[in-house]
């Protein structure tokens, strides 16, 4: 009983918490002191590695997109080794900061195709927290990782377009 009212209150202060920033319809989130985007370079050489090339041939069919209203810990999201790998190259030397920091998580939700999923440091989550978007119409990964107010976004393929509703979910 006492973990579940632990659990309850984890959670709402997690969804209070996330509420706090708004974001433009330009894509930048107002409530941050600087904002950095990386997006790999589409004028590179093709990608094959196994990691890509898993999620984007089974795009309806991932981890993500699988199990939706799940947990990251309860389906182990970051031992799926495609989606981790993604996740890692994309996020490079931040990769494993953000993996220690992604201990208050929410499920998996989704609108329209495109999937969320947050996580942030506990007892801290406004001072380190992560959202980790996937559009499945077009096989893209982005992640956000906002320390302190600073916001670092990671984009695969661009930045993918999220509506109010999704962001506030």
């Amino acid at each position: 009983m006492k973990k579940m009212i632990v659990s309850a209150f984890a959670f709402s202060l997690l969804a209070l918490t996330s509420c706090k920033k708004e974001a433009k319809t330009d894509g930048t989130t107002t409530a941050t002191d600087s904002l950095t985007t990386v997006t790999q370079d589409s004028t590179a050489a093709p990608k094959t590695d196994s990691a890509t090339s898993t999620l984007a041939t089974a795009s309806t069919d991932n981890i993500i997109t699988k199990n939706e209203g799940k947990y990251p810990h309860d389906i182990k999201l970051f031992e799926d080794k495609s989606f981790a790998d993604r996740v890692k190259k994309l996020a490079g030397a931040q990769y494993d900061e953000m993996l220690k920091n992604f201990n208050v998580e929410s499920p998996i939700v989704s609108e329209n195709g495109i999937y969320k999923v947050t996580g942030c440091k506990q007892h801290d989550c406004p001072g380190y927290s992560t959202s980790i978007f996937y559009d499945s119409k077009n096989d893209n990964l982005n992640v956000s990782i906002d320390k302190n107010g600073k916001v670092t976004d990671f984009a695969e393929k661009g930045k993918i377009t999220v509506t109010d509703a999704l962001k506030s979910k």
